[in-house]
């Protein structure tokens, strides 16, 4: 059902447990910058892109951040575990992580001289304790124009494979960002003053956070 689990320990600031249950990098050093101790392990949950079906993109991404934590918590039932997803939006049309690099290209090239929306859901969730809360994150992103030797460019350097929209805006794709208006951690992939908020709600944290 999971990968391999990892600890990472900070126990001279916390004695709080968390279980992450996400793969990506970036949020495994967004938690560890909170100075707690907590575990990776994330589910296989299958193909994402079912969860989206033209309805509510709010709901669905909700939903998916959900059904990302669901196997874990039911697995650990007595531990709090924090999962998320992030999503790009543009006229209504949902870009997730491409499926090859024409796929990548395609949605670059739609994000290119436009604005578009980054939603990221996060879910705090401990099965034994009731306890079961989602902030959903929203961030518009303006793009300048990207030419057609540039975006080859970009695609035989950059790691795009794992990133919604193709971008991580923390490496290669910051050099396509004009402006945001919202926050920079929500596009990153996971919001820190959210994180925050749902940490002390669970009194994970007692002086960090939002």
């Amino acid at each position: 059902m999971s990968n391999s689990i990892e600890l990472y320990s900070n126990s001279t600031k916390s004695n709080a447990s968390l279980t992450l249950a996400s793969k990506s990098p970036r949020r495994r050093e967004i938690i560890a910058d909170f100075g707690i101790d907590f575990t990776v392990e994330a589910a296989d949950i299958g193909d994402e892109h079912r969860f989206f079906t033209g309805g509510d993109v709010e709901s669905e991404i909700i939903a998916l951040a959900q059904e990302k934590a669901r196997p874990i918590s039911e697995k650990y039932p007595d531990n709090p575990v924090l999962s998320a997803d992030t999503i790009v939006v543009i006229d209504g049309k949902i870009l997730g992580k491409p499926k090859d690099r024409e796929d990548a290209k395609k949605m670059l090239k739609m994000l290119s001289g436009r604005s578009h929306f980054v939603y990221t859901a996060i879910n705090l969730v401990c099965k034994n304790r009731n306890f079961n809360e989602v902030i959903l994150d929203k961030t518009e992103v303006f793009f300048r124009e990207i030419d057609d030797e540039e975006l080859e460019n970009y695609l035989d350097r950059a790691n795009y494979a794992d990133k919604a929209g193709s971008y991580g805006i923390q490496e290669d794709g910051k050099y396509f960002v004009e402006k945001i208006n919202g926050d920079y951690w929500t596009v990153v992939g996971l919001g820190v003053a959210s994180v925050g908020k749902l940490l002390k709600k669970f009194e994970i944290l007692k002086n960090k956070g939002a």
